[in-house]
């Protein structure tokens, strides 16, 4: 099967580059997003996903301060596109379930069976507890036995139409929902902590990775290990790559242009997410170094054009299914990646 390629939608400000200008800095619109996933599903690209966002980082460059809704805009872009599959992400501490699964089983009836869920099981108390949604501080502790109830609770519902359940968390007393959706949901789950591995290994038909010094060694050593807990629980679970690509024409040009993004870093806003971070107990933040020098928070690519194709083949052949990519300048540079990188990457032809 042809290696997958996605995006990570521009649906909050600054996407995943800290840095005080613009772009990154450009406003998440609705004309923003429509147009690079409709440019996107033309050229052929296989998915979209927008992430879940309720709280920023602040700063100079207002960083993330500024989110659509996740299952809004999706179900917008559900509506103004034909083949490519679309992912909202689901923060489990900002819904119930039962509400949940029908918003997702409204958003496959809407895009002719084109939709999947990303669940996120919420490790950022700020974001949460902003909206008294935080139940107390070891949350972070069971928040991975929290989605499993949350995710138990939408299949149920989706197989069943109607169902009761008396969980830890969760209560349903013939509970009623539908539409039931026509297939079995698609499921994504992000994260390389080991309990993450451990529930994306049990639930997820996609496991997104994705570590700020990957190499393609590291993601095929997290592949392989996805592979081996997925084997235990009888499963088979495609792993894909979050990736940032910063390109142009030389490798030199390429590299100005993160120079420029490394010399404009928001240190105000990177600060804060360090701060947040911290807050949660089981996070290594030993890996982090990079952040605090730079300016993204996911894995990049800063080459050339024949460069970057040819580190998503190394992708490839290290067992990754496919990238989820991050952009700076998302619409220039999807134009760019879908017109010179593209053609150059062996793995999509």
């Amino acid at each position: 099967m042809p290696f997958e390629i996605g995006l990570f939608l521009p649906s909050t400000r600054g996407g995943s580059v800290m840095a005080t200008t613009e772009p990154p800095q450009e406003a998440p619109t609705w004309r923003l997003n429509s147009t690079v996933t409709r440019m996107a599903e033309e050229a052929g690209l296989d998915f979209v996903l927008a992430q879940s966002k309720w709280r920023g980082y602040g700063g100079k460059s207002q960083h993330w301060d500024v989110a659509l809704e996740s299952f809004t805009l999706i179900s917008a872009l559900a509506a103004v596109t034909s083949r490519i599959r679309l992912f909202a992400s689901v923060g489990v501490r900002a819904f119930h379930p039962a509400v949940a699964a029908k918003m997702c089983a409204t958003l496959d009836e809407i895009s002719s069976g084109r939709f999947g869920i990303n669940i996120v099981s919420g490790w950022n108390k700020f974001e949460y507890g902003q909206m008294g949604m935080w139940p107390e501080d070891g949350y972070h502790t069971y928040r991975y036995a929290y989605a499993e109830e949350f995710l138990e609770v939408m299949k149920l519902l989706w197989a069943t139409g109607r169902a009761s359940h008396e969980g830890k968390f969760f209560t349903l007393d013939d509970c009623k929902s539908y539409p039931q959706p026509a297939r079995r949901l698609p499921i994504v789950c992000a994260g390389q902590s080991e309990p993450a591995l451990q529930f994306t290994a049990r639930h997820a038909d996609y496991g997104f990775v994705g570590r700020m010094h990957d190499t393609p060694e590291k993601l095929g050593a997290l592949n392989a290990r996805v592979q081996a807990l997925a084997r235990e629980q009888g499963r088979q679970v495609k792993t894909y790559a979050l990736i940032n690509v910063v390109a142009a024409s030389t490798e030199a040009e390429a590299e100005a242009r993160q120079d420029f993004f490394v010399e404009n870093a928001d240190h105000e806003a990177i600060a804060e997410w360090l701060r947040a971070s911290a807050e949660d107990p089981t996070r290594d933040m030993s890996g982090l170094d990079l952040l605090r020098r730079t300016f993204m928070r996911f894995p990049f690519i800063t080459a050339s054009y024949q460069g970057v194709a040819e580190r998503l083949d190394a992708i490839a052949a290290a067992g990754i299914a496919g990238v989820c990519l991050l952009l700076p300048d998302f619409e220039r540079d999807l134009e760019a990646f879908i017109d010179h990188v593209m053609p150059r990457m062996a793995c999509r032809q």
